[in-house]
């Protein structure tokens, strides 16, 4: 008996907000160079989310970049964190410019996003952490957006430099929820995977994450810390 088809996670290539309900708040500021998006929260209790984010713009003189990374606590110092190995690098050298949406695979669980701003002069010298980073947080039906602002070297305060957006996107829809449970047995054993331990697979060339016996099943770059 052929085996039933594997359900079609959800993955789709922008962050499916839905409509605009509120903004919570404007744009707040901090004196360093790292915002964080942690689940679940206050916004958004459910406990399996996905997570987008790109370039919107930017009007730095100098390279601009953010270093994101996804973790499951907060054990880490930032100052330490931002030191490793990045699962995603927003700009680059080069002056800000949009990009594409980027995003990680849906998650089950506690997660911290990370997002440090630098900046490098192009003339010379290496990367450096941003001095301020801001950001204003809106409701939407289906999950949050954040506008997340940078400024270099703090010598205008502007928050202009570098400007990046932050979907959370809840993924709790009954109907994705049963039929990802019911297909669980199917993909391991199509993909050869143990019920214990992480490991990552792929349906259709589409990276995703799944809960079996309470373990995540994640890509390899987004790394348990702690």
């Amino acid at each position: 008996m052929p085996e039933p088809l594997l359900f079609p996670f959800p993955n789709p290539a922008t962050p499916d907000l839905g409509c605009f309900v509120r903004r919570k708040h404007g744009l707040q500021t901090e004196p360093f160079n790292v915002h964080v998006e942690f689940q679940p929260s206050i916004d958004l209790p459910q406990l399996r989310q996905q997570v987008y984010f790109r370039v919107v713009c930017g009007k730095a003189a100098f390279f601009q970049r953010a270093l994101v990374l996804m973790t499951f606590d907060a054990s880490i110092p930032p100052p330490i964190l931002q030191n490793f190995p990045p699962d995603f690098v927003l700009g680059g050298d080069f002056t800000p410019s949009p990009s594409e949406w980027f995003r990680f695979p849906m998650q089950t669980g506690t997660r911290f996003y990370w997002f440090f701003g630098q900046h490098r002069n192009p003339a010379s010298g290496p990367w450096r952490p941003d001095a301020f980073v801001g950001h204003s947080y809106d409701i939407y039906d289906n999950g949050t957006l954040s506008t997340v602002q940078y400024d270099d070297t703090g010598g205008d305060q502007d928050f202009n430099d570098f400007i990046l957006e932050v979907a959370v996107v809840k993924r709790d829809r009954p109907d994705i929820i049963v039929a990802t449970e019911g297909q669980v047995e199917v993909f391991a054993r199509r993909n050869s995977l143990q019920r214990s331990g992480r490991r990552s697979g792929r349906y259709c060339g589409v990276a995703i994450s799944i809960t079996i016996s309470g373990s995540s099943i994640i890509p390899p770059y987004a790394r348990l810390t702690g």
